[in-house]
């Protein structure tokens, strides 16, 4: 188990990143399982956490009883710092647990950009780059995700790969493993690997050898063994009501990307998209029940407290109950105040309606992706889109109130000309003018984002050849300059990063040599802009003598051998010719869910079909009749507000919660409160918010037995029982120590609240001399007259003069080379309070104590008014 100091979370961004102990987070005895997992995402903690696929894995694995699954992210570059100076190795988030020591360390691999990270954690785990090189002291390296339709840029890091979904296959590998445990781990990890090549999904590199001609064309990937198939097809659920989904999923303290639970409603997408890889590879496209997506939103909202949901897929529009699934879930929902999105709509007038049904009228603004800015290249790419159907939705978008629109554009798509280009252009300037025609004035505000295309493999486009960088360049200017409008905002991709996950999304087994060359030079975090260096990638791809324009704007020939064709989404070849042939003609093909089979041969290849509920949505009646939006009249808003009841709580702030920002330990409540169905009194308004007070906020990494939180419910319970219910509820570190009913008119805390009490240890720096230097910074600090603070804010810096704070003099003892302080600070009411840790550092800075201000253990010990504990002020 890793160690992990205070001081070292006092130092870094975000240190919830690296805690655990989150709520609904799995911790096993390892004594008591047979096989642990490592489920990794290569990006930074709140990028993780937000992967539904892993949270599906995770609860998936952990349901075994034999089983042990925990989490893993990139540490952020402050954290990495600090791990190797300290020669930390890598964790886990659950049980700090080295991740060398897992049976199985799992990477979902999302996006080509995230490599470099890849390499990096196995480093920062003291794990072996090179799968070749590893022994049985180390776990397996498995990957997963989107990105396994071409692995062979990484294929020499990895032991194996699952190709497909993973709900089913992995408990398959488990039982794999658990076997050749049973037999005495038979012919040691290459016994194991051969074992797998029997298990339907799993691709194993290391049994296929890369062959080239003599030109340096790649020719064939060689099965070295008899087990190997020459093609890893796909693992898919057949019936998504039939797998386990996420009943439990983990709450962060922190806030993360997507900071709402996420209700799957179907996978796949069979609209067609030509430049789309995940519309092929999640077909095909399967429905859950309406029935068991009710039942799942009903325990994911009662298992964490969230009171947001996402109702999410590639393309959760055309869920073929959306109408009476949203409308049924805003029922049972409503007086719980949870809130629902949608993460894409279709560009129709029925998914505005149902958009403002949703109350998403006063957030922000509605995002629509044309993809391209004429018509005829919106043809070649199949987008199934007009000029029409786009005004048609901003319109009664506008009409219902917004004044935000995104549309979101490709640029660099087969056949693309200037004109093209100038058209995204045209058409946002249409929507402004719709605007103004439509409300009689200015005042929208339309983004168009644009994307660089990158070709990817299993799409028609996989034969095309990448714009050129410089080309890139000059129509992102061509667009730029025929933007006139101020109410349109540009914004793009960095076309730099896009040439460069160009040639590893179609690269083979050579790129490995300038992946490993450029995490060598320093790459990392390549998809985050500040982070991203194009001159490390470029110099890596001419240090190991390779070309990148023949992997990116090469364009392959339709009969030459492609380096991916070894893991399949179980599509034919000639799907993508015909594809290919259609757009270059512009001529459309239908979605297959609602009209003909456009013959992609991954149905009767796989043994699945198509799960839709489309005919029996129809026999209801039509949707657009039924679900015609109303006039937003919330019951908060109604003008009688019910009779509130307040309460007093003294609480704990200890253990990973003490590293959480004040806003995200006032969320640890209003999710706890949730969970425990406790009749909380709200706000009023569009956005309610629970009637939650907190007194004077800590510094992130103090510890606290003295916060008070004062909220309101609609009946009077109990003390005993609202005791019970919330204290059930909370995780690790936060405890309720009192709680009483507020009687009488209720007070603000803050405008009772006059005192903060701490106590402060921390090591002494020196040896014999410590204590003595020690006292005498004690002494000039007593004597100085004024001693003043420096506040540095985004916005502004300011001097505080720190004595009119302090409630008393410093009281400190030495032992064992510890020192211990007791301070109270004042609060004052026009002018606020000082922290300890401020005074600290001026006693450290300006004074000479001997002390390192990051290893202090600060620790709030009472909030006092008038000289009584807050809790005594109610009842």
């Amino acid at each position: 188990m890793v160690t992990l100091d205070p001081s070292i979370l006092q130092s870094v961004e975000k240190p919830a990143r690296y805690t655990g102990s989150e709520w609904n987070a799995v911790r096993k005895n390892p004594d008591e399982v047979r096989c642990t997992f490592a489920l990794a995402l290569p990006d930074v903690y709140e990028v993780g956490m937000s992967n539904l696929g892993l949270a599906i894995l995770y609860e998936i694995l952990n349901g075994r009883a034999d089983v042990a699954a925990e989490r893993v992210y990139a540490p952020w570059t402050d954290m990495e710092a600090i791990m190797r100076e300290r020669q930390l190795p890598l964790y886990s988030l659950e049980t700090k647990t080295e991740i060398r020591s897992f049976s199985f360390l799992g990477f979902s691999l999302q996006y080509e950009m995230i490599y470099s990270n890849v390499l990096n954690m196995l480093d920062l785990a003291g794990i072996p780059l090179h799968a070749a090189e590893r022994t049985e002291a180390d776990p397996f390296v498995v990957g997963g995700g989107p990105c396994v339709y071409n692995v062979e840029p990484i294929a020499d890091f990895f032991d194996f790969f699952v190709v497909g979904e993973g709900e089913e296959v992995l408990l398959e590998v488990v039982d794999v493993y658990e076997a050749w445990q049973a037999e005495g781990r038979t012919d040691g990890r290459q016994g194991f690997l051969r074992r797998l090549l029997a298990v339907d999904g799993i691709y194993v590199p290391s049994f296929y050898t890369p062959r080239y001609a003599a030109d340096g064309s790649f020719r064939a990937l060689v099965p070295r063994a008899e087990e190997a198939r020459p093609v890893i097809y796909k693992r898919v659920v057949k019936d998504m009501d039939k797998v386990p989904s996420v009943a439990h999923p983990i709450v962060p303290y922190m806030n993360v990307v997507h900071n709402r639970v996420m209700l799957e409603l179907f996978r796949g997408c069979s609209r067609g998209c030509r430049f789309c890889q995940a519309g092929i590879c999640y077909r095909p496209a399967r429905e859950r029940t309406e029935e068991h997506l009710k039942e799942m939103a009903r325990g994911l909202v009662d298992s964490t407290g969230y009171d947001e949901m996402s109702l999410t897929s590639l393309s959760s529009a055309d869920y073929s109950c959306l109408g009476r699934l949203v409308d049924d879930l805003m029922d049972e929902f409503r007086h719980e105040k949870v809130s629902f999105s949608l993460p894409s709509l279709r560009i129709d007038s029925f998914s505005i309606d149902l958009a403002h049904k949703m109350q998403q009228v006063r957030k922000s603004g509605l995002t629509f992706a044309p993809e391209a800015g004429t018509q005829r290249l919106r043809d070649v790419i199949n987008k199934g889109v007009t000029e029409e159907d786009l005004m048609t939705a901003c319109g009664a978008a506008f009409r219902q109130g917004w004044k935000q629109v995104k549309l979101y554009f490709m640029m660099g798509l087969p056949t693309e000309t200037d004109d093209d280009v100038i058209g995204i252009a045209r058409l946002a300037k249409k929507v402004v003018d719709l605007y103004t025609e439509i409300k009689g004035k200015r005042g929208v505000k339309v983004t168009i984002s644009v994307a660089c295309f990158v070709p990817k493999p299993y799409t028609p486009f996989q034969w095309f050849g990448q714009v050129p960088l410089a080309e890139f360049e000059r129509r992102q200017q061509l667009l730029k300059e025929h933007i006139k409008d101020r109410a349109i905002t540009f914004t793009y991709h960095d076309a730099r990063l896009s040439v460069i996950e160009g040639a590893f999304a179609r690269g083979d087994r050579r790129l490995a040599r300038v992946l490993e060359q450029a995490w060598r030079d320093g790459a990392k975090f390549d998809g985050w802009s500040d982070l991203f260096r194009s001159d490390i990638w470029h110099a890596a791809f001419e240090k190991c003598g390779i070309d990148i324009r023949a992997y990116s704007e090469r364009t392959r020939a339709f009969d030459e051998p492609l380096p991916w064709e070894v893991t399949s989404p179980g599509a034919n070849k000639e799907f993508f010719l015909r594809e290919w042939q259609k757009a270059m003609q512009g001529a459309l093909t239908e979605d297959c869910r609602r009209g003909k089979c456009s013959a992609c041969g991954i149905c009767p290849n796989l043994g699945v079909h198509v799960i839709d509920y489309k005919k029996q949505e129809e026999a209801r009646g039509p949707l657009e009749e039924k679900y015609v939006p109303q006039p937003i009249h919330p019951e908060k808003m109604d003008g009688a507000q019910p009779p509130v009841y307040w309460y007093r709580a003294r609480v704990t702030k200890d253990a990973a919660v003490r590293f959480v920002s004040h806003l995200e330990y006032a969320d640890v409540f209003v999710k706890a409160f949730d969970r425990a169905k406790l009749p909380m009194a709200y706000s009023s308004g569009f956005n309610p918010h629970m009637k939650l007070a907190f007194g004077s906020a800590l510094a992130v990494g103090v510890s606290s037995e003295a916060e008070y939180m004062d909220f309101a419910l609609t009946k009077p319970l109990a003390q005993p029982e609202v005791f019970d219910r919330l204290s059930v509820q909370l995780p690790p570190g936060v405890r309720v120590l009192a709680l009483r009913p507020i009687s009488g008119k209720h007070v603000a805390l803050m405008a009772q609240a006059d005192a903060a009490h701490y106590r402060v240890r921390v090591p002494l720096k020196g040896g014999d001399k410590a204590a003595a230097k020690a006292q005498q910074a004690f002494d000039a600090f007593a004597a100085a007259p004024e001693v003043f603070v420096t506040r540095v804010t985004p916005k502004k810096t300011r001097k505080k003069e720190i004595k009119q704070y302090l409630g008393g003099p410093l009281q400190a003892a030495i032992a064992d080379g510890v020192l211990t302080l007791t301070l109270t600070t004042r609060i004052l009411r026009d002018a606020g309070s000082v922290k300890p840790g401020e005074i600290l550092a001026v006693l450290a800075d300006e004074f000479g104590l001997p002390v390192a201000v990051s290893e202090a253990d600060i620790h709030r010990t009472a909030l006092t008014g008038r000289g009584r504990d807050l809790i005594d002020f109610v009842g």
